[in-house]
Order: structure tokens, then sequence, then C-alpha cells
């Protein structure tokens, strides 16, 4: 069974579900295919505008749980990374390019610590070459081609079919037909993948 798990650079509850979907489902069949789509395009009612800022007690409540979420699935976390936000754009891109070469979660996981363990400036080239570098492939010519129009233009079209499947944020997966959100939707997931292996 192929588990579809889409994800954004940008969000880091992606994160947090990225550094263990593939071992949670581990023994169960699946395979977990790695889907990057453009986080800020999921938006149902992008024009609309967002209501009130959360208060103190809600912004507080959402650093002590992404830190508890961190620390629960063991993966390096500093909230102080999200302060500034990258556009994730080149870094999708470069994910992309290192799948059709085979290099995928080489450029996966380090990426996604540049970004939310180390706070690194992910939308700089030079960063994005540096773990296509390290993944393993010609980084000047992954990179020449994840900053190209048509790279630009798949990265699209994922996302666009994304949110004709259902998709409107990440991390999103699929067992089957059936949709699941968040980062803590896991347990539910597992349920149906044994039910269908049943």
């Amino acid at each position: 069974m192929q588990i579809p798990f889409y994800f954004d650079y940008a969000c880091p509850w992606a994160y947090l579900g990225s550094t263990r979907v593939e071992s949670y489902f581990e023994g169960l069949g699946v395979e977990i295919d790695f889907r990057p789509v453009r986080l800020a395009d999921l938006a149902e009612n992008p024009g609309t505008k967002r209501g009130l800022p959360p208060g103190e007690r809600k912004r507080t409540w959402y650093v002590s749980d992404l830190n508890a979420w961190a620390e629960f699935v063991g993966a390096d976390f500093e909230m102080t990374a999200g302060g500034r936000r990258p556009d994730t754009r080149l870094l999708c891109q470069a994910a992309l390019v290192a799948k059709n070469r085979g290099r995928f979660r080489e450029f996966h996981y380090p990426a996604y610590r540049a970004r939310w363990a180390e706070g690194e400036a992910v939308d700089e080239p030079e960063v994005v070459h540096a773990l296509l570098e390290a993944a393993g492939v010609d980084a000047d010519a992954a990179l020449e081609e994840a900053s190209s129009d048509a790279l630009a233009a798949r990265l699209d079209a994922d996302t666009q079919a994304a949110i004709e499947r259902g998709v409107f944020g990440v991390p999103t997966f699929f067992v089957g037909e059936r949709m699941f959100f968040g980062n803590d939707r896991f347990e539910l997931a597992r349920h149906f993948v044994q039910k269908e292996g049943a």
C-alpha cells in the first residue's frame, strides 16, 4: 500500500510528522510517497481576511504543544527557527529534483532539520545548493533544474492536484481515498491501514 504524504517545509507540524511517518507505519506493508506542495496555495479562501490574531494564552500553549510533540517524536526542534518565514518554494522544487534522482530522503530530512532545528535561511540558493550536495547529487545541475520554470510549474500542478483531491493543509496523507490531516492523525490512519490489510 502506498500512502501519499503531502508536506511543505514551511510547516513545523509537517516536519514533526515527517520525522516519524516512515517508522510509524514500518512493518505494515506501507510505502510513504512524500509529495511537496505549496502550503500558502492550499488555503480554501485566500482572499478573505483572517480572524483576530491569537491571544497570549493561545500563543503560549501553541509553542508548548509544538515543543511537547517534538520531544514525543524525538525531533530536534527550535521554535526560534520559526521567527523568520522563508519562502520554501525553491526547497520544495529541489526536493522534487532529489526525488527524481533517487536521493529524496538524503535531501528531505536534512532540509527539514535546516529549517526547523537549525534555523537556516532555506530560501537562499547557496543553502539549498549545500543540501543538494550533501544529498549526493550534482548540486550545480540539480539547483539549476530546481530553479527552472518547469519545476515551478510542476510544483504548482502538484499543489493543484492536491487541492482537487481535498487537501487544505499539511501534513495530509491518504489511506486509500480516506484523507487524514495533521501530525496527530497517525493512530487513526494506522487503524485503517490495518483494516484494509486484514
